[in-house]
C-alpha cells in the first residue's frame, strides 16, 4: 500500500481530538451536505447507479451506454419543460395580442362606412385621406408626424450617446456613482403615471420651476405645458430624463461583460481612459450598441405616452399614437378604419429601414474574446 498524505493524517488526528459536541455537529453537517448532494444529482439527471467500468479495457458496456443515452434524453425532457414553462404565457399573448390583433386589424384599414356608420366596403379612401392630410400644413397626421421624428431624432442624435457615455463613468466606478446610479435610477424605479403627475405639477401653474423663473428674472406666469411656444420643448426635456435613465440600465449591462484582465494587461502598456472607451469598451459592447440603434430605427413612428398624461395632444404636442388613440376611442367605426390605416402604413413604412440597418449591422463583425 501506498503511503497515506500527510495532510489526510492530520486531519484523521484533528477528528480524533475533537470532542463530543464537536463530533455530533460534525456528524449532522456531514448528513446534510450528503442530503444535498442527493438532491443536487437528482434535479441534475444524473445516475444514480454507478457506472460499470471493464476491467481490462475501462469502457463503458453496451447496457450502461443504452441507459446513458435515456438518462441523457430524460434530462433534455427535464430541461425542454422547463424552458416551455417559461416561454408559454410570453407566447400565448404574442399569439392572442400581436398576430391575432395584427390579422383582425388588417382588413379594418380597409373599411369605409357612410353617415349612417354602416359599412360601404373596401378600398384605398383611408390611405387617400392620410396622404392628402400629409400635405397640409395645418393637419393633426402632419403635426403627428413632425414630433414623432422630433423624438426620434432626440433619442438616436442625443440620448442614445450621452447614455452611452454616462453608462461608461459609471461602470468606471468614479466618485460619487453611486449617488448618480440612484439619481439617474430613481425615474426608471417609478411608475411613468407617478412621475408624469409629479412632473406636470413641479413645471404646472404655481410649480416650483414658475417660481424659480419668477425669482431669476423671467416672465411671470410661464406655463410651460400651457402655451405652445413652450409645450413641445417641455415634451421633449421630459423624454430626454425618464429615456435616459431607463437606457443606463442596459448599458452598465453591457459594460459589465467587459473582462477585467483586458483592461488590466491594456493598464500595463499605459492604457488610458480615453484609449479604455475607444479601443476597448466600444469595440466589446458594440454588438449591443448596434441592436440598440436598430430598435431605436423600428421605434421611429412610436407611440409616446407622456402625451396622454400631460398634454393630451394640446399646443402642438399630436405624436401618432396619440392621434391613434384618439381616433380608436372616439368610437367611430370609420375612425377605427383610418386608425387601422395608420398602423399598416407605420409598419410598412419602418419595415424597409429596419431590414437595412439590421443588413449593415450584421455586416460589421464583432469583438470576440
Amino acid at each position: 500500500m501506498g503511503r497515506i498524505p500527510d495532510a489526510l493524517v492530520a486531519l484523521m488526528r484533528k477528528k480524533d481530538d475533537l470532542g463530543f459536541f464537536e463530533k455530533i455537529k460534525l456528524k449532522i453537517s456531514d448528513l446534510f451536505y450528503s442530503v444535498s448532494v442527493g438532491i443536487h444529482n437528482i434535479f441534475s439527471g444524473k445516475n444514480k447507479k454507478a457506472k460499470k467500468v471493464g476491467s481490462v479495457s475501462g469502457e463503458v458496456g453496451l447496457a450502461d451506454e443504452k441507459y446513458l443515452r435515456s438518462d441523457k434524453k430524460k434530462f433534455r425532457r427535464r430541461e425542454l419543460l422547463c424552458i416551455w414553462s417559461v416561454l408559454i404565457i410570453p407566447l400565448i399573448n404574442l399569439a392572442i395580442f400581436w398576430v391575432y390583433g395584427t390579422i383582425q386589424s388588417f382588413p379594418i384599414a380597409f373599411e369605409t362606412y357612410d353617415i349612417d356608420g354602416a359599412i360601404k366596403g373596401y378600398d384605398f379612401t383611408n390611405f387617400t385621406y392620410l396622404f392628402h392630410s400629409f400635405t397640409e400644413p395645418n393637419s393633426l397626421f402632419l403635426q403627428s408626424i413632425i414630433n414623432n421624428l422630433s423624438y426620434w431624432s432626440l433619442g438616436f442624435f442625443v440620448m442614445t450617446p450621452i447614455s452611452f457615455i454616462t453608462g461608461f463613468f459609471l461602470y468606471k466606478k468614479i466618485w460619487g456613482y453611486r449617488i448618480f446610479r440612484y439619481i439617474f435610477f430613481f425615474p426608471s424605479l417609478m411608475s411613468s403615471v407617478v412621475i408624469a403627475i409629479f412632473f406636470k405639477n413641479l413645471v404646472g401653474p404655481n410649480g416650483q420651476v414658475q417660481y424659480i423663473i419668477e425669482k431669476l428674472g423671467g416672465p411671470e406666469g410661464i406655463l410651460l405645458l400651457g402655451e405652445t411656444r413652450f409645450a413641445m420643448p417641455t415634451m421633449l426635456f421630459y423624454k430626454f430624463y425618464t429615456g435616459l435613465t431607463g437606457g443606463l440600465i442596459y448599458w452598465l449591462a453591457a459594460f459589465a461583460r467587459i473582462p477585467e484582465e483586458i483592461v488590466e494587461a491594456g493598464k500595463l502598456d499605459g492604457l488610458t481612459f480615453v484609449k479604455e472607451f475607444i479601443y476597448i469598451a466600444f469595440p466589446i459592447t458594440w454588438p449591443f450598441l448596434a441592436t440598440m440603434l436598430m430598435l431605436n430605427f423600428t421605434s421611429i413612428l412610436k407611440t409616446n405616452g407622456a402625451t396622454l398624461l400631460l398634454t393630451q395632444g394640446a399646443y402642438g404636442t399630436y405624436d401618432l399614437g396619440y392621434y391613434e388613440y384618439i381616433l380608436t376611442v372616439s368610437g367611430s367605426k370609420a375612425d377605427q378604419a383610418l386608425s387601422g390605416a395608420m398602423g399598416l402604413l407605420k409598419g410598412l413604412v419602418v419595415l424597409p429601414f429596419t431590414l437595412v440597418i439590421n443588413h449593415f449591422v450584421n455586416k460589421i463583425e464583432a469583438v470576440e474574446f
